[in-house]
């Protein structure tokens, strides 16, 4: 499952099972006004999608939904 990150927070650097995650993220809808926020405790800016290297391969096939671990993003809401 896809994680949430911010620029400054970075690539993804938990333990993973293979296939591990992509070498770049990839940008919400809307980004950086689209609400999905980085999923570490304490940062709120805007978060990028870092997606498992076997979505990458749904990626480019045009899956553009995907699922995320629950504590690895949070929503900013109006």
């Amino acid at each position: 499952m896809a994680i949430v990150k911010c620029e400054l927070c970075g690539k993804p650097t938990i333990s993973v099972k293979p296939p591990g995650y992509s070498k770049a993220p990839h940008f919400p809808v809307g980004h950086p006004e689209s609400g999905v926020i980085c999923g570490k405790d304490d940062c709120e800016n805007p978060g990028l999608v870092w997606l498992k290297l076997d979505e990458e391969s749904s990626y480019r096939n045009g899956q553009r939904v995907f699922g995320i671990h629950t504590k690895t993003a949070k929503v900013k809401v109006q």
